[in-house]
């Protein structure tokens, strides 16, 4: 497994929400840690604790912008957003929390995990389109853990 995605996994089942676990991730693979914001991260999950906008979208949309901000802001976000909603909209109805999950949190954990790595290895994608090299950074975390 991809030190990466095995990072994020981890993340996921220590407790750390969707949005949570992917600005985590973002901190570690910059080196950097940043306990305020990861507070504040926690508020995008569970669709800003509403049902609404899904907390991996939300939270990858963050940690791209911790990398290269003018190019998330004005391509990468909207690039993944769009992705996200021909993805997770049309098997699930809607890209919101409330449609992904359909009224059941039995399926957070059926369904939520797949649609955070997914959203991250896009994120992932259109950051190496910007000269962001994640898989490098990475390598890191495999040597952090030997």
């Amino acid at each position: 497994m991809e030190p990466d995605i095995k990072k994020l996994n981890q993340l996921l089942l220590s407790g750390s929400c969707c949005s949570q676990a992917l600005v985590s991730l973002g901190l570690t693979l910059k080196g950097e840690e940043n306990p305020s914001l990861l507070k504040a991260s926690a508020a995008l999950c569970l669709g800003v604790r509403s049902g609404l906008t899904c907390g991996a979208l939300t939270g990858a949309a963050m940690m791209m912008a911790l990398f290269e901000p003018e190019a998330a802001y004005s391509e990468m976000i909207p690039e993944l957003a769009d992705w996200f909603q021909e993805n997770y909209g049309e098997i699930y109805g809607g890209s919101d929390c409330h449609s992904i999950l359909g009224d059941n949190m039995a399926n957070k954990a059926l369904r939520c995990p797949q649609v955070v790595e997914n959203t991250y290895r896009k994120a992932r994608e259109l950051l190496e389109d910007y000269g962001v090299d994640l898989a490098d950074l990475a390598e890191m975390l495999e040597n952090a853990d030997d």
